[in-house]
C-alpha cells in the first residue's frame, strides 16, 4: 500500500501537528507499506517540499499539476488540516487527481477546528473520510456535519528520549508550560499567574517552551512581556525551546505542568500531547476546561481543572499545586499512562489498519 501524507509544515516543534506527522510517518515506514510526506516548509526532516503547499506562496493554479503528480501513485492520500491551510489548493488538487483518473482514497485529518461557518461548509464538500484524534473533536464534527463518517485515530509521538536541561533548575519548584507561546494557549494567563505568585514570595521558576516556529505573532501584551523581562533578569522566568525528543526530559524535570488554553467550543484544545506526556511522567497538572483537556484528565488524580480564561482561578490552583507533595500515581493513573503510551507507540499500525479497512479497497 502506498500512502502520502500532506501538510503545510513538517518542522519539528514542541507538541502539535508536526510532531504527530513526523512520528506517524516514521512508524508507517517500518510497516509493510510505502509512505511519503509532502509539506510546504523547506528543510522539514523526512518530508518533501512542494511550493503549492507553502502558505507564504499565494495560490496559483499553475502549481497544482506538480502537486497532483506527486500524489498520483498513492493508494491513500492523507491530508492534514485541509480547512485551515490553503483550502483552494486542496480543492484544486482533488479535482486534478479526479481529472487524471486517480482511483485512490482520500482521508482528511482534523487536528483542530473552530466555529467559522465557511470552514464547516468547506469540510462538507470534501470527498473522503474524516479523521479526528480525540473524542472531543470527533463529537464536534459529528454535531456540525450530521452523517459524516468520522474515525478517531490515536496520535503518534516519538518515544525515544533525548537529554534536556530546563533553565532555572536547582532552586525552587519548576512550573512548565510545554506548548507554543501564544495567547490561544493561554500563555498570557500562565505568565500572569506565575508572576503574581513570585511577587507573593513563592520560590518558583516559570519556564515557557515553544518559543520557536511560532509562525504567527503570539499576541502577548507588551506590558506583560515587560513585566516578565524583569523576572527574567532575576532568573525566575525563562523562555526556551526544545525538540520533541527532548520534551520528555523537560516534563520530567518540572514539578507542575500548566496548560491554560483559553477557548471553549470547537476551538478548544483538540488533544494536548504535552499534557498526555505529563500524565505518563506522573507530573502534577493544572489545565483549563477547554476542549479535550477535561476528557484527557478525568481519570488522573494529580490534575486540577480551572475555567478557561480565568486568571484568578489559575493562580489559585497553581498556588495550591505548588504546596502539594510529589505525585504518587494511583492504579488508575498508571493505567491511563500505560494506555496513552501504547496509543502513541502503535499509532502507525492503527493508521495502516484504518487505511486497509476503507470501503472498496484500492
Amino acid at each position: 500500500m502506498r500512502i502520502v501524507h500532506v501538510h503545510w509544515t513538517g518542522l519539528p516543534v514542541t507538541g502539535g501537528v508536526e510532531t504527530h506527522l513526523q512520528a506517524v510517518v516514521g512508524q508507517l515506514a517500518a510497516l509493510p507499506c510505502t509512505v511519503r510526506a509532502l509539506v510546504g516548509t523547506r528543510e522539514s526532516p523526512g518530508c518533501e517540499y512542494v511550493p503549492a503547499l507553502d502558505i507564504a506562496v499565494p495560490f496559483d493554479p499553475a502549481g497544482i499539476p506538480a502537486l497532483a503528480a506527486e500524489c498520483l501513485d498513492a493508494d491513500v492520500l492523507h491530508w492534514h488540516n485541509p480547512q485551515w491551510h490553503k483550502p483552494e489548493t486542496v480543492t484544486a488538487c482533488v479535482d486534478a487527481l479526479r481529472a487524471r483518473g486517480w482511483r485512490g482514497r482520500l482521508v482528511f485529518d482534523l487536528h483542530n477546528i473552530d466555529e467559522r461557518p465557511e470552514q464547516w461548509q468547506f469540510l462538507a464538500t470534501l470527498p473522503g473520510r474524516l479523521v479526528a484524534h480525540s473524542a472531543f473533536v470527533a463529537e464536534e464534527v459529528r454535531r456540525r456535519l450530521p452523517g459524516a463518517e468520522v474515525t478517531v485515530l490515536a496520535l503518534a509521538l516519538p518515544l525515544a528520549e533525548e537529554p534536556f536541561r530546563l533553565p532555572g533548575a536547582g532552586g525552587g519548584a519548576t512550573v512548565l508550560q510545554p506548548s507554543r507561546m501564544t495567547r490561544w494557549k493561554g500563555s498570557h494567563l500562565s505568565l500572569e499567574a506565575s508572576m503574581t505568585l513570585l511577587e507573593e514570595g513563592a520560590d518558583l521558576h516559570f519556564v515557557h517552551a515553544g518559543t520557536q516556529h511560532l509562525i504567527w505573532p503570539p499576541g502577548i501584551p507588551d506590558s506583560l512581556m515587560a513585566r516578565a523581562a524583569a523576572w527574567q533578569d532575576k532568573g525566575r522566568v525563562h523562555f526556551t525551546h526544545y525538540r520533541p525528543g527532548q520534551s520528555w526530559a523537560a516534563i520530567r524535570a518540572s514539578d507542575v505542568v500548566i496548560h491554560p488554553t483559553i477557548d471553549h467550543g470547537a476551538h478548544g484544545e483538540p488533544f494536548s500531547l504535552s499534557v498526555a506526556q505529563a500524565v505518563i511522567c506522573g507530573r502534577r497538572v493544572v489545565a483549563s476546561d477547554s476542549g479535550n483537556l477535561p476528557l484527557l484528565l478525568q481519570d488522573y488524580s494529580a490534575a486540577t481543572i480551572v475555567p478557561a480564561g480565568d486568571v484568578q482561578a489559575l493562580t489559585g490552583a497553581l498556588r495550591e499545586a505548588l504546596g502539594r507533595p510529589p505525585v504518587v500515581p494511583t492504579g488508575a493513573d498508571r493505567a491511563l499512562a500505560h494506555r496513552l503510551r501504547e496509543e502513541f507507540a502503535t499509532a502507525g499500525r492503527r493508521h495502516l489498519d484504518f487505511y486497509r479497512s476503507l470501503a472498496d479497497p484500492v
